[in-house]
């Protein structure tokens, strides 16, 4: 979304910490710049809202306006480079808050209405004074674009930060956040439940809430008025299983599939439903499972902002479908059936696997496997090791924190040996690490947490790289602590990476054993990812060492499936047999694109924020590659004249 980094969004709303606009002003500020404007919740709303439990202090926006903000005076006391390319009114109160004179605002002006299904005749009344409405509720669509045609549906969604998993212990059979009203139906049939199944009840916010979605089996949701509501989003980016109405209408049956993405009940079988999970943990945890990769895939509110984004500032026709967001969400995602089918797996499927190929003892490392299993040592996660020498097979076989291993007569290479290793792991998240390696829990966790909430994320790793395909080279290598936030890269480096086995079960992605014994089978993984529409990233993470080549360096040739090789001679192969593979498929796919190395993008961005701090010199420099590279791109070629220019004042003094 780097298109409307440059771009101002005055983002307008009534400030208390958990109201939705927080959670979309959170992802715009990941994308564009972002003015907040509007009032402050008045003190006798929190006892009103019983709000009581809200442990953030209430903060001022940036612009903190009384609850009838007038645009045209504020527009006229702020400067003109914080003048809006966009204004986003979202809901945020029961009315009361409304800016006046939205007409002086020389941008579209937009506004995201939550509640149509609890405010629908004052929605009817305020959406004219817009030039683009978003809704939350789709089935009032088409009453509202009776008013303004211009009106779209943007169903509400989560943030994998707060809503993520928080704790994989389970205190309670069914939990439930939310406000009970006295007389209701969702009092009715939490009473309900409660005589049969002991239900853990809170009203708290944030990161509590979500802790206790974590902490619950089964998490109870009943809409209002057919809503498909924020906790529905919620409880799936959690982890837990969600227990849910069917809100009609709402889109719900399109996006999430009941019982393969969570669980549906009817007022009449609340009972049954809930035991049959809470009594199937293994259907459970999968469907839950299943329903958390749906929303951190498709129904983030970043997910959101980009669409509403793309349609006001980008040209695009329509938000996205509910066909279209299912399709999204499920990318890369086995089907149910292929995906569950029995592996004679044990009742507790463990949270991850590590793959591990050994040869030796990594002779020319100070790491080898022994040191690595002593690491993994209070790792949780199954050992899969693949043995490529039948002697230190012998040895290592009966090693404690060695869970399943495969012994190999001869050495079949790292490509095969990942295949191999990944048909006996039994978890859905698979770390591949070389023996040579040191590494600990917390960067296991932070590659973990990247894969599974990451855009489209099918393999993370410490290190990667943008690719030259071209040459058969790296543009830019990204190392240990050269980066400070996760990064789209060409391929992700193979000596620690992981990936979703998934993936490898619908047959999305596999490792080319062509590449045996080793070379270019992370490049050629990461151009899978690309062909499948899905992603590589680097983590930066640094609980992690690692040398190359622990075990060729200390071998003048390599033996493996009874031939021997010098690795010169084994690159050299692999890279006409990389090159020769890849350019047939770009050329058969009609998608040249496929060859084309992200490093571009990357460093055009890198170039102008060079260019805005003034570091003439070095953007110069990078320019240079760049027009090598790109000599006809008409932004690279504006960009080099440009630099010409300033390289010109500075010599003549005129740019001191």
């Amino acid at each position: 979304m780097k298109k409307y980094k440059n771009k101002t969004i005055w983002l307008s709303y009534v400030s208390y910490p958990i109201t939705t606009a927080v959670y979309l002003e959170r992802a715009l500020r990941k994308i564009c710049r972002v003015i907040t404007v509007g009032p402050q919740l008045p003190e006798e709303y929190i006892e009103r809202w019983s709000l009581q439990a809200v442990k953030q202090p209430i903060r001022p926006l940036d612009i903190d306006t009384s609850f009838s903000a007038d645009m045209a005076e504020i527009l006229q006391k702020s400067p003109a480079e914080d003048h809006p390319d966009l204004f986003l009114w979202i809901e945020s109160t029961n009315g009361g808050f409304f800016p006046i004179n939205l007409h002086a605002l020389n941008c579209p002006r937009v506004c995201y209405l939550i509640d149509s299904h609890l405010n629908l005749e004052t929605h009817l009344q305020i959406v004219a004074f817009f030039d683009y409405v978003f809704i939350a509720q789709r089935a009032y669509l088409d009453k509202l674009r009776e008013v303004n045609p211009r009106t779209y549906w943007l169903p509400l969604a989560c943030d994998p930060d707060v809503h993520g998993n928080k704790t994989d212990v389970k205190c309670h059979e069914i939990g439930f956040v939310g406000k009970v009203i006295s007389g209701s139906r969702r009092e009715k049939l939490l009473s309900y439940l409660n005589a049969n199944i002991p239900i853990y009840y809170d009203r708290c916010f944030l990161e509590d809430m979500a802790r206790i979605f974590s902490e619950s089996r089964v998490v109870f949701n009943e809409a209002v008025n057919y809503d498909l509501n924020m906790r529905f989003f919620e409880v799936l980016a959690s982890g837990s299983l969600l227990l849910a109405d069917m809100a009609s209408g709402s889109g719900q049956d399109e996006l999430f599939v009941e019982g393969e993405d969570y669980a549906l009940y009817h007022d009449s079988n609340l009972i049954d439903v809930s035991r049959f999970y809470l009594d199937n943990e293994r259907i459970r945890e999968k469907t839950a499972a299943r329903g958390q990769r749906l929303v951190l895939n498709a129904h983030t509110y970043l997910h959101r902002v980009e669409d509403l984004l793309h349609v006001v500032l980008g040209g695009k026709a329509e938000t996205f479908s509910a066909a279209e967001l299912r399709s999204r969400s499920i990318a890369g995602l086995a089907e149910p059936d292929h995906a569950w089918r029995s592996r004679a797996t044990p009742t507790v499927v463990p949270s991850r696997s590590f793959v591990i190929p050994v040869l030796d003892y990594s002779p020319a490392s100070e790491y080898n496997i022994m040191t690595l299993l002593k690491d993994l040592e209070n790792v949780p996660g199954q050992v899969v090791v693949v043995f490529n020498d039948p002697g230190i097979a012998e040895e290592l076989r009966t090693h404690p924190r060695i869970d399943h291993y495969i012994i190999m007569q001869r050495n079949v290479g790292v490509s095969r040996a990942w295949n191999v290793g990944l048909d006996v792991t039994e978890s859905q998240t698979v770390f591949i690490l070389n023996a040579d390696l040191h590494v600990s829990a917390g960067t296991i966790d932070d590659l973990e947490k990247g894969l599974w909430s990451l855009y489209h994320a099918a393999c993370v790793g410490p290190q990667g790289s943008f690719v030259n395909f071209r040459l058969a080279g790296d543009h830019l290598y990204f190392d240990k602590g050269t980066f400070s936030e996760p990064v789209e890269v060409d391929a992700v480096s193979g000596f620690l990476f992981c990936v979703k086995r998934e993936l490898f079960d619908n047959r999305t992605l596999k490792f080319e054993a062509a590449f045996s014994p080793c070379y270019f089978e992370e490049w050629d993984l990461g151009l899978q990812i690309r062909m499948a529409d899905l992603k590589s990233y680097v983590i930066p993470t640094t609980g992690y060492d690692h040398h190359w080549s622990g075990t060729i360096r200390a071998l003048r040739t390599i033996p493996y499936l009874g031939r021997e090789e010098t690795a010169g001679e084994i690159v050299l192969r692999n890279r006409e047999l990389f090159q020769t593979k890849w350019r047939g498929i770009a050329r058969r796919e009609k998608r040249e694109h496929l060859l084309q190395s992200l490093w571009r993008n990357y460093a055009f961005d890198k170039l102008q924020h060079l260019i805005a701090s003034g570091d003439i010199t070095s953007a110069a420099e990078l320019c240079d590659r760049l027009i090598s590279w790109y000599p006809e791109d008409a932004k690279v070629k504006a960009a080099f004249r440009f630099l010409e220019l300033q390289l010109l004042k500075y010599k003549t003094g005129d740019g001191k």
